[in-house]
């Protein structure tokens, strides 16, 4: 016996993208209704896939945003299921939870949401002729201590049973239900764990999936790429497929733009520079490699992009933009001014200046300059783990790692190795660059 049911979380209604797009005339609409227009399409692939249920795991609203507007909105979301026999599971997590929660508007009979004080089991479609268990529960208060996992206990696994959670995978936190991956996993009757909390898409596969769905709309530029939902298959045997479907109209990009030729000097130049990048955009499809999931090419295509551009290279251009303090605002006002009319449309989030001045080519100077190749043996040497965490050591406690995104203070960024290796590799480059420029001088 298998089901086919929709996995989301993290709707965040009531929230807005969080760019300044005040003055995109052509583009405004879509960048103000990108999250209503994202979990419309989510709703949608439900009804047009005839899932047999769908599943919500925590955050539908976003702390006080939660307005009459929004919960109308789910409202009629959950009514259009309703009028096709389609259950929906829902549970509340820590930026809607239940000892807070303000309702406006009643959801439709066919909305089961899990209690906060103790573990609810819902069956599908009835108690009496169960083809699925689900089970979750929802936070009381802001902040949740509960592990809750261990109480997921279905009377046996002759049917699929999925768990529910609003959790941040870290088992020792004490913010947002504390639990491990490992125990999650040890739950042999538990044959899919839908979660919530972490914003981007990814998936663990061993005995059984432990999934996020991510956020149907990104709403900050920490939050790139395409945002959607899971439509899930799976048996009691512990077979399944996993789908996952694009839902964001808009997406955001971090783009490295390099200006270090010699043909680059100018605001305009640099333009021409970015267009070029333009050319280049594709949807990201690589969201799942190394697992099972396919990503669905949905009828609906990308609506626009919001992108911040980063500047690098070495080039005259670092004299044009480090001379004068408005070149920034001026090349900002120009992108922001002339993009948004492309379709899809592209919105300047902002400009990060990150070039350096021109340098002699180290391919030139390597085998002719002693000290530049006993640099280059240097950074050579170190390798392995026990070097990463010796730099992890001397760059300080400003970049102490962040374990939950929820977690971060403004003062604090989070080390992941991705940022820790492109740290090694600027600084490595800074060195270069001086002995460089020491050598040509």
């Amino acid at each position: 016996m298998s089901v086919r049911f929709l996995h989301t979380a993290d709707l965040h209604l009531g929230s807005q993208l969080k760019t300044q797009h005040r003055q995109a005339t052509e583009s405004i609409k879509t960048l103000n209704s990108a999250i209503y227009t994202a979990i419309e399409r989510l709703f949608d692939t439900a009804i047009d896939e005839d899932v047999d249920f769908v599943v919500i795991a925590g955050d539908l609203y976003d702390e006080d945003s939660r307005s009459v507007k929004a919960n109308a909105f789910l409202k009629e979301q959950f009514d259009r299921l309703a009028d096709r026999d389609i259950p929906a599971y829902v549970t509340y997590g820590n930026h809607d939870p239940v000892g807070s929660a303000t309702t406006y508007v009643d959801l439709p009979d066919n909305v089961y949401e899990f209690d906060h004080e103790e573990p609810d089991e819902f069956h599908y479609p009835n108690e009496d002729s169960p083809e699925a268990r689900i089970w979750g529960q929802s936070y009381r208060d802001r902040h949740e201590s509960r592990s809750m996992y261990h109480r997921f206990t279905p009377a046996d696994d002759r049917i699929p049973n999925i768990g529910v959670l609003h959790t941040g995978l870290n088992p020792d936190g004490r913010r947002y239900v504390p639990v491990a991956r490992s125990d999650l996993e040890s739950k042999d009757s538990i044959h899919y764990w839908a979660l919530g909390h972490i914003h981007d898409p990814r998936i663990y596969e061993n005995e059984q999936p432990v999934a996020y769905s991510g956020v149907p709309q990104g709403r900050q530029i920490t939050e790139p790429g395409l945002g959607g939902g899971y439509l899930v298959e799976l048996d009691a045997d512990g077979d399944y497929e996993i789908e996952f479907v694009p839902t964001s109209p808009v997406v955001w990009r971090t783009v490295d733009v390099d200006v270090g030729n010699d043909d680059i000097a100018s605001i305009p130049d640099i333009e021409r520079r970015i267009e070029q990048r333009l050319e280049e955009f594709s949807a990201p499809t690589d969201l799942f490699d190394g697992n099972t999931v396919t990503v669905r090419d949905p009828d609906w295509g990308i609506d626009g992009y919001v992108c911040r551009w980063k500047l690098t290279g070495n080039g005259p251009v670092h004299e044009t933009l480090s001379n004068d303090e408005e070149a920034i605002h001026e090349l900002t006002r120009r992108l922001r001014d002339g993009l948004p009319s492309r379709r899809p449309f592209v919105w300047t989030e902002a400009v990060r200046d990150e070039t350096g001045p021109p340098i002699p080519s180290i391919d030139d100077l390597c085998g002719s300059d002693r000290v530049i190749n006993e640099y280059l043996e240097l950074v050579g040497e170190p390798d392995g783990e026990e070097a990463r965490d010796q730099y992890r050591d001397e760059v300080g406690m400003v970049w102490e790692a962040v374990k939950d995104h929820e977690d971060g203070r403004p003062d604090e960024l989070s080390l992941t190795d991705d940022r820790l290796d492109d740290l090694i590799e600027r600084a490595q480059e800074r060195v270069l660059e001086e002995l460089a420029r020491r050598r040509a001088t």
